[in-house]
């Protein structure tokens, strides 16, 4: 197996949700013990499924986002690769310390690659889509709301002209307007913009309605927005759906039932919320209150 169809492998594996096979294909065996690698010639296609493995396996995930915040700024890599790595730490980053000088001198070497991609290949240009998108959930997170519009204004330039031939080019073309639809929602809510959030997670489920994350996006804005009843039938759709995300589903449900006095049907989203994934704290101190 060559290196890219093993990169590849690893990346498949990684989706279906097989990590520890996901790093063995990737190359990537000492994750538990140290830190993860992103060797210099890692295509920048392949090194988000390292980070994202390595940020699984990792007994200290948080140690995964600063190691991809240094590589960012190594010369090493590519400016592909090194945005893609400041795409997939800057929100995280952010999460977790919104002030940090790490995180301004990742914006700041994210904002320079960016002038430099001027003649890439534009089978890459969802690089740059990705990374602009990434700093405006930094800049949410950072309390920026201006900011984050203004990133992705251009971050809907480059989809925009995008024009997907069917087959897998369409199935990309998706998966990219879900993640900027998913931006623009949380852009919208952090400058109080109730309704242009619910506008932007309303096209979700329609480009994929099979997918659970599409209609947890959307169910959380409308949550956010106070329209529990709307809420009440995202959440519902994701039932449907099975798999691990029911669990928080099923814990939604509990919250508006709950919330509109319906204790039986909380009580029971409660417990089918557990009987699902019983390590969530927040499900149990529910459950608690029943009895």
């Amino acid at each position: 197996m060559t290196p890219l169809e093993r990169d590849t492998a690893g990346t498949l594996m990684l989706r279906l949700g097989y990590p520890e096979q996901a790093a063995r294909l990737l190359g990537i065996t000492d994750v538990r013990a140290g830190m993860p690698a992103f060797p210099p010639d890692v295509r920048p296609e392949h090194v988000l499924a390292r980070a994202v493995v390595s940020m699984q396996l990792h007994p200290r995930p948080a140690l995964v986002v600063t190691q991809a915040l240094r590589a960012v700024a190594d010369p090493r890599l590519s400016v592909l690769t090194r945005l893609t790595l400041a795409g997939f730490a800057m929100p995280l980053e952010a999460s977790r310390e919104a002030g940090s000088e790490a995180l301004y001198q990742t914006v700041r070497l994210a904002e320079q690659a960016l002038t430099r991609l001027v003649d890439v290949d534009p089978e890459h240009r969802w690089v740059e889509r990705k990374a602009l998108q990434s700093l405006s959930d930094a800049a949410v997170l950072r309390g920026e709301p201006e900011a984050a519009s203004a990133y992705l204004d251009r971050a809907a330039w480059g989809l925009m002209g995008m024009r997907p031939h069917g087959g897998l080019h369409q199935l990309a073309w998706d998966e990219e307007v879900l993640a900027f639809l998913e931006s623009q929602g949380r852009a919208c809510r952090s400058k109080g913009d109730a309704e242009g959030a619910v506008a932007a997670t309303s096209r979700m489920p329609g480009i994929d309605p099979y997918d659970a994350h599409a209609w947890a996006a959307h169910g959380h804005t409308l949550l956010a927005s106070g329209r529990l009843d709307e809420s009440l039938r995202a959440y519902e759709e994701m039932l449907c759906l099975g798999g691990h995300p029911v669990a928080a589903a099923a814990f939604h449900l509990g919250w508006i039932h709950e919330s509109r006095g319906e204790r039986r049907r909380a009580q029971d989203s409660y417990a089918y919320s557990y009987s699902i994934d019983p390590t969530v704290p927040a499900v149990k101190e529910r459950l608690s209150a029943f009895r």
